[in-house]
C-alpha cells in the first residue's frame, strides 16, 4: 500500500489510521492533520494480545485495517452501499478484489466503535470465452506485451457509460499495478462492448522509473502520445481489429435474419401455436374458483417476477407471494436459497405479511445480489412442502426485462433464436430468462443442414430438423413447468421421473402438430 498512494488517499479525504496484525505483533500508524499539516506517525510494534484482537474484531491470523475519517468539507461521503459498489468494481482495485487469497471487508463503524454493517468485497471478471492470448513484440522497443482477450455472451458496460467501474475493456497492467482501463480506438465502438481482458507490459514500469511521461499529467491513465505508448496501442489494435470486425459481421447477419419477413411471419405463427399448446396443458382446470385480485400460481406460491436481471455488485428485489390458507398463515417464515455462488441471497429468511390491497395473499421481499456478469441461478423459496422458483441473471449494465404477458395470454415462448455461439454440445435449449427457444447452429448435426446463408429454414430437411428441435424444447419446458408449478400430480421425491414421463407424453401428443407448423414448401 505504501508507495502506491495510500497516504495521499487518506489525506485527500481527511485523516485516518492503519493498523495491522502480523504474526504475534500488532503495528499501527496515524495520518493526522496537526495544525493543518499532514503528519505521519509510526508507532512501535506491540504484542497482539487477545483483548487487542477482540477490540478490532480480528480473532486470529494476519489482517490490515484502514480507518478513514472523512473530515474535509469539500468531500461528499457516499452512502455505504454505493461506496461498497465503487470499491469492488473500480478497475485499479480488481487484482486485489479478485484475489482468492485475500479477504477484504468494508465496515461501517459507529462512534462507539461498534459495527453498524459490514460486507465482504470481491470482484469476479465476467464469464467469457478466451479469444486471444499472445505475447506481442512491440516494434522499435526492447519490450513485449502479453495480450489476453475474452468475449462475454452479455454486452458489457463501457468506459463511456460507467467510467472507472466499467466491466468491458482491457486492463493495462505493469508489474502487478493496474495503470489504465481502455479499449483503445474501439472505446466507443458498440461491437467492442462484448470484449474484456488485459495488456500486461512490464516495460511501462521501467519507463516510469526513468521519469518518462508515459502517464497523463494527472496520472489517471496512459499518455498515448508517448512514442512507446503509441507503438503499444498500434500493435494491440491490430490484434483487436479482426475480433471486432467479426462481431460486426455477426451482428449484421443476425439483423438481416430478423428482418427476413417470411421467416419472421413463420416464426410468429409457430410461436402462437406453441403457446396455444402451453395454455391448453397448463391452464387452471378447476371450475368455480373466484378470480384473485393478485396473480398467484395454482400451487399457491410464486415469485413476482419469475425472471430478473440484476446488475453486478448491486441488489435487486423479488416479491414472494403465497395464497393465504390453512397451512400458510400470516407471519410464517419462508427459507430462500440460491443454487449459484454468483447469485447471493441477502435475505435467507423472510416473514410473510398480508398484501396491502388483497388480504387473501401474503407476500415478502427477497433481496438478491449479483456477483459475476453472465452468472445465472435459480432462487428457490421453501414454505412447508411448497416451493417457488425464480431465474436471476447477472448483467453488466442496469437493464430491465421486458415484462412478459400473463401466462394466460400465450407468453411461455416469446421467440425462437438461432445462435452459432451457443455450446454446440446441446443442440437446443429453452432460455428461461428470456423465454426463448435457442437453436445451436454450430452443433454438428445441425450445421450440415444449414444453407449457404447459414439458414436452417430454407430446405425441407432443415425444416424437419427445426421442427424436431422445437418439439424437444417445447415439450420439455411444458413438462417442467407443469410439474414444478403443481399442474401435474407428482409423488414427492419423483419430480425428475415425472418431468421425463410428461415430456414423452407431450411429444407423442403434439409432435405432429409442431411439424405441421414448421415444415412447409415456402
Amino acid at each position: 500500500m505504501w508507495g502506491r498512494g495510500l497516504k495521499d488517499s487518506i489525506f485527500g479525504l481527511g485523516y485516518g489510521y492503519v493498523r495491522s496484525f502480523k504474526g504475534a505483533n500488532y503495528y499501527s500508524c496515524s495520518l493526522l492533520l496537526k495544525k493543518g499539516v499532514p503528519t505521519f506517525d509510526l508507532d512501535d510494534p506491540v504484542r497482539a494480545t487477545v483483548p487487542l484482537r477482540e477490540k478490532y474484531n480480528v480473532p486470529e491470523g494476519n489482517s490490515t485495517l484502514v480507518e478513514i475519517i472523512v473530515s474535509r468539507d469539500d468531500v461528499k461521503m457516499p452512502q455505504y452501499n454505493n461506496l461498497r459498489n465503487y470499491l469492488q468494481r473500480h478497475f485499479e482495485l480488481r487484482p486485489i478484489m479478485s484475489n482468492p487469497k485475500r479477504r477484504i471487508v468494508l465496515r461501517e463503524m459507529g462512534t462507539d466503535w461498534k459495527i453498524r454493517q459490514e460486507h465482504e468485497l470481491s470482484y469476479r471478471a465476467p464469464r467469457g470465452e478466451k479469444m486471444l492470448s499472445e505475447r506481442l513484440k512491440i516494434p522499435g522497443f526492447p519490450a513485449y506485451a502479453k495480450l489476453e482477450v475474452y468475449r462475454s455472451g452479455i454486452e458489457l458496460s463501457t468506459r463511456g457509460e460507467e467510467g472507472d467501474y466499467a466491466d468491458g475493456g482491457l486492463l493495462v497492467i505493469s508489474r502487478a499495478t493496474v495503470i489504465s482501463l481502455t479499449m483503445l480506438k474501439f472505446e466507443n465502438d458498440p461491437y467492442a462492448a462484448y470484449f474484456y481482458g488485459s495488456i500486461q507490459c512490464d516495460y511501462l514500469h521501467d519507463l516510469l522509473k526513468n521519469d518518462e511521461p508515459v502517464l497523463t499529467a494527472t496520472r489517471d491513465g496512459i499518455n498515448w502520445t508517448h512514442p512507446f505508448a503509441k507503438a503499444l496501442k498500434t500493435t494491440v489494435e491490430a490484434k483487436l481489429e479482426p475480433l471486432i470486425q467479426a462481431e460486426r459481421d455477426h451482428a449484421i447477419h443476425d439483423e438481416q435474419t430478423k428482418l427476413d419477413k417470411k421467416l419472421r411471419q413463420k416464426l410468429d405463427r409457430a410461436l402462437h401455436e406453441l403457446n396455444t399448446i402451453a395454455v391448453t396443458e397448463l391452464r387452471d382446470q378447476r371450475d368455480g374458483e373466484g378470480i384473485r385480485k393478485l396473480e398467484v400460481p395454482e400451487s399457491g406460491m410464486g415469485f413476482v417476477p419469475e425472471r430478473l436481471y440484476v446488475q453486478t455488485g448491486q441488489t435487486a428485489t423479488l416479491t414472494l407471494r403465497v395464497a393465504l390458507g390453512e397451512n400458510e398463515r400470516m407471519n410464517a417464515t419462508a427459507s430462500i436459497i440460491s443454487n449459484s455462488p454468483e447469485i447471493i441471497v441477502s435475505t435467507p429468511q423472510v416473514v410473510l405479511k398480508p398484501h396491502k390491497t388483497d388480504p387473501t395473499v401474503l407476500e415478502a421481499r427477497v433481496k438478491v445480489e449479483g456477483r459475476q456478469v453472465g452468472g445465472e441461478g435459480t432462487i428457490t423459496a421453501y414454505l412447508g412442502r411448497n416451493r417457488a422458483q425464480a431465474i436471476v441473471q447477472v448483467h453488466s449494465k442496469k437493464e430491465t426485462l421486458t415484462p412478459p404477458a400473463p401466462r394466460g395470454s400465450n407468453a411461455l415462448f416469446n421467440d425462437i433464436n438461432f445462435d452459432d455461439r451457443t455450446d454446440p454440445r446441446q443442440r437446443v435449449y429453452y432460455d428461461r430468462v428470456n423465454s426463448s427457444i435457442v437453436i445451436a447452429t454450430a452443433a454438428p448435426s445441425v450445421k450440415i443442414y444449414l444453407d449457404e446463408n447459414n439458414r436452417l429454414d430454407t430446405t425441407v430437411q432443415g425444416q424437419v430438423l427445426l421442427a424436431e428441435l422445437i418439439t424437444e424444447a417445447v415439450c420439455r419446458e411444458i413438462a417442467r413447468e407443469g410439474v414444478e408449478k403443481g399442474k401435474y400430480l407428482v409423488l414427492e421425491g419423483s419430480e425428475a421421473d415425472a418431468i421425463q414421463n410428461h415430456f414423452i407424453r407431450l411429444q407423442n401428443r403434439y409432435a405432429h402438430l409442431i411439424h405441421q407448423y414448421m415444415v412447409t414448401k415456402e
